[in-house]
C-alpha cells in the first residue's frame, strides 16, 4: 500500500483526479455516439462501422476500468480493491488495448481489399465475416487473460496501481515484446497503407472526378486516413509507457506519460471515428448551418445519400 501522504490533498493527485474524470466523461461520450449511431441508423450498418463499434466498446470498457480503479485510489491514497482483483481488472484493460491494436491491422487490410478488390470485399469483410473474426479474437483474449492471471496468482506477481507514481506498477509479461509489437504495429500497417494509397492515387488520375466510382473510392480513402491515424495511437502509448516515462523524475510526469496518455488514446480514438463518420458529420453540419443555407445543405445531403454504400 502506498503512503497515505499521497492523497487528493497533494497537488499532483488533485490535478490528476480532475484530468482523469474530465477525460473519462469526454471519452465515454465520443465512443457512445459511435455505438448509438450504429444501433439507430440503418445506413450505419456496414462492416467497417461494425469494426468501429467493437473498438468503441473496448475504448469505453478501458476508460471505465481506469476510472474505477485509479480515481478512488488517487483521492484516498490507496486502492479499494484486493490485489488479485485489481490485477485481473488492469490486465483486462491491457488485453482490450492489445485487442484494439491487432484490430488496426485488420482495418488496414480491410481498406486494402476495399480499394483493390471491391467485388470480393463483402465475401472477406462482410458483416458476418467481421462478426466471426471479432468473436474469435475476443475468445483468444479471454484465453490469454485467464492463463496470464493464473500464472500471476501462482507467482504472486501482481499488476497494481501505484498512488506514489500515479500509474500502474508491476511486471509486464513481456515488456520488450510489447515494445517490439508496438514497432511492428506501426511498420506493418504503414506498408499496407502505402499500397492502399498508391492504388487510390492511380484511381484518382484514371477516373473522372464526377464518376460514381471515383466518389466511392474517395469515401474509401476517408476511411483509409482514419485507419492511418488510429494505427499510430498504440505505438505512441507504448513508446511513452515503456521508454519515455523515466525521462523526468516526477510523479506527475509519470502520471501524464503512462496513465493520462493511456486513457487519452481511447478518447482520441473515439474522436477520430466521430470525425470520419460521414453520416454523423452531415447531421452535425445540418444543425449548425444557417437557415438561409438550408436549401443548399439539403441538396448536398441528398447527393451524399445517393452515393453507393461503402462496406
Amino acid at each position: 500500500m502506498d503512503s497515505a501522504n499521497y492523497t487528493i490533498a497533494d497537488w499532483p493527485n488533485a490535478v490528476a483526479t480532475v484530468m482523469m474524470i474530465v477525460n473519462s466523461a469526454i471519452g465515454l461520450f465520443f465512443n457512445f455516439l459511435i455505438i448509438f449511431s450504429f444501433i439507430v441508423d440503418k445506413k450505419q450498418k456496414t462492416s467497417f462501422n461494425l469494426i468501429c463499434v467493437f473498438r468503441s466498446i473496448n475504448n469505453n470498457l478501458i476508460i471505465i476500468i481506469l476510472a474505477v480503479v485509479y480515481v478512488p485510489a488517487t483521492v484516498i491514497g490507496y486502492s479499494i480493491f484486493p490485489r488479485m482483483v485489481e490485477t485481473i481488472v488492469l490486465t483486462t484493460a491491457l488485453n482490450l488495448k492489445v485487442y484494439n491494436e491487432f484490430q488496426s491491422i485488420y482495418l488496414s487490410i480491410n481498406r486494402l481489399v476495399a480499394i483493390y478488390f471491391p467485388l470480393k470485399y463483402n465475401l472477406v469483410f462482410g458483416i458476418k465475416a467481421t462478426l466471426a473474426f471479432h468473436f474469435i479474437y475476443y475468445a483468444d483474449r479471454v484465453r490469454n487473460l485467464t492463463f496470464e492471471n493464473i500464472d500471476r496468482y501462482n507467482k504472486s506477481v501482481f499488476m497494481l496501481y501505484s498512488v506514489k507514481h500515479l500509474a500502474y506498477g508491476g511486471v509486464l509479461v513481456t515488456p520488450d515484446g510489447m515494445f517490439l509489437w508496438a514497432l511492428g504495429l506501426l511498420v506493418f500497417p504503414f506498408f499496407v497503407n502505402a499500397f492502399t494509397f498508391a492504388r487510390f492515387y492511380y484511381l484518382k488520375n484514371q477516373m473522372s472526378h464526377n464518376s460514381e466510382k471515383f466518389k466511392n473510392a474517395k469515401k474509401n480513402m476517408g476511411m483509409f486516413f482514419q485507419t492511418v491515424l488510429q494505427d499510430s495511437l498504440f505505438s505512441i502509448s507504448v513508446i511513452f509507457t515503456l521508454k519515455m516515462n523515466t525521462l523526468i523524475d516526477h510523479r506527475f510526469y509519470t502520471f501524464f506519460s503512462q496513465t493520462f496518455l493511456w486513457q487519452s488514446i481511447h478518447v482520441i480514438d473515439g474522436l477520430i471515428m466521430l470525425l470520419f463518420n460521414e453520416r454523423l458529420l452531415m447531421k452535425k453540419l445540418k444543425r449548425i448551418s444557417p437557415a438561409d443555407n438550408s436549401k443548399h445543405t439539403s441538396t448536398a445531403a441528398a447527393a451524399v445519400n445517393r452515393l453507393p454504400n461503402v462496406h
